[in-house]
């Protein structure tokens, strides 16, 4: 299924103090963004749009509804790697023209334009942002998220998909108690992040 490229929302990310990080350790973060993207467009019932360029940065393409999920995910999927682990995230809601067939990183719009600014733009401890009214939500969900931990990120990775797993299921997944799946998502703060994903993204199907 293809984008609707006149409203799309272009996540822009590079990583947090790249230049710390073993080439083993990059190469394992990026792994797992990698990992994040394909769980994203699988709730979007799309193909992962993904790409990595300029060594440390990243982009994919996301329908604008999905985009603070999106965010959480692929802080999850990087975090349950390594509490080391951190990338901001700039996100342009817009148009954009037709893909390059040299890849995301090519590839021009307004949506493209203002993701880049946006990255650009983000300072000190703000690692969320987002070109919409939205931008409030993305900085507290940021701030929320910024401090999961590795157990928690594991079970976030897995809770953050739709429809919601059951806590149960979960815990048999990952080989724990229902009692730990439960307390992992309150301290992670995931009951009132998902009635906020609720509200931004509604019931209709992707």
């Amino acid at each position: 299924m293809s984008f609707d490229l006149s409203n799309i929302a272009v996540l822009t990310g590079d990583i947090v103090k790249s230049t710390t990080l073993s080439r083993a350790e990059r190469d394992a973060l990026f792994a797992a963004l990698k990992h994040g993207a394909e769980a994203v467009a699988s709730l979007q019932n799309r193909d992962p749009a993904f790409a990595r360029f300029s060594g440390d940065s990243w982009q994919m393409l996301v329908q604008p509804r999905f985009a603070l999920r999106a965010c959480l995910m692929m802080r999850a999927y990087i975090r349950q790697e390594s509490k080391a682990f951190e990338t901001r995230i700039s996100v342009g809601v817009g148009a954009i023209e037709p893909l390059s067939a040299e890849g995301l990183g090519a590839s021009d719009g307004p949506a493209f334009q203002a993701s880049g600014r946006g990255l650009e733009a983000l300072k000190g401890a703000q690692y969320f942002t987002i070109n919409t009214p939205d931008l409030p939500i993305f900085i507290l969900a940021d701030e929320i998220s910024k401090g999961w931990t590795q157990a928690q990120a594991r079970v976030l990775c897995k809770s953050l998909t739709r429809p919601h797993p059951t806590q149960d299921s979960l815990a048999s997944y990952l080989g724990v108690s229902r009692m730990t799946v439960r307390g992992h998502q309150i301290a992670a703060g995931e009951p009132a992040l998902l009635s906020v994903l609720d509200g931004l993204e509604g019931n209709s199907s992707p």
